[in-house]
């Protein structure tokens, strides 16, 4: 049976509309896209005043300051020695490896992924001295009545305490990687 022509209208429509998805996915090479290295970018003397440097100095961190165009595998303190399936050593850098764009998107990645684990191991300790304490509110002597409600209301909020640690906190970041 002949299409219609409005049928053949939608087919080469959905065709197009396919080519420029395919046409999106494809990955164009970096050196073709970025072509002015980073660390030109950005140089050394704009990161040194720059929030990204105060912040760590703040917490006592020297910032990991990018002065040349090496890679985060320049820079690394970890020997990257995991294997991968072939037998060879795996890239935990990917595409990031080589320059110094990649050095400071590895940067940005790490430090998310610091900050979140060292969230967690904050939010793990509050909530066992929480409930330590709700522990011993518990094991106390409760015969008095005036003691006894101003621990019912010690362990309420605490209680309340605890329901505060089991939230997730969301923070917006602007796209870095594409």
């Amino acid at each position: 049976m002949a299409l219609t022509n409005a049928e053949k209208v939608r087919l080469h429509r959905e065709r197009q509309k396919a080519k420029k998805q395919e046409d999106l996915k494809k990955p164009s090479s970096p050196s073709d896209l970025f072509q002015k290295p980073f660390y030109e970018f950005f140089p050394v003397d704009e990161q040194v005043g720059s929030s990204f440097a105060q912040s760590l100095e703040l917490c006592g961190i020297s910032p990991p300051l990018i002065e040349d165009d090496s890679g985060p595998e320049a820079v690394t303190l970890d020997t990257l020695e995991s294997p991968s399936e072939e037998g060879g050593h795996s890239n935990p850098f990917g595409s990031s490896k080589g320059t110094s764009l990649g050095r400071a998107e590895v940067t940005v990645g790490c430090l998310i992924e610091a900050a979140r684990d060292l969230a967690i191991q904050i939010r793990d300790y509050k909530k066992s001295e929480i409930e330590a304490r709700i522990g011993e509110i518990e094991a106390s002597d409760l015969s008095d009545p005036d003691a006894r409600k101003r621990a019912f209301e010690e362990a309420a909020r605490l209680r309340k305490l605890l329901d505060e640690f089991d939230k997730q906190l969301r923070l917006s970041f602007p796209t870095w990687k594409a």
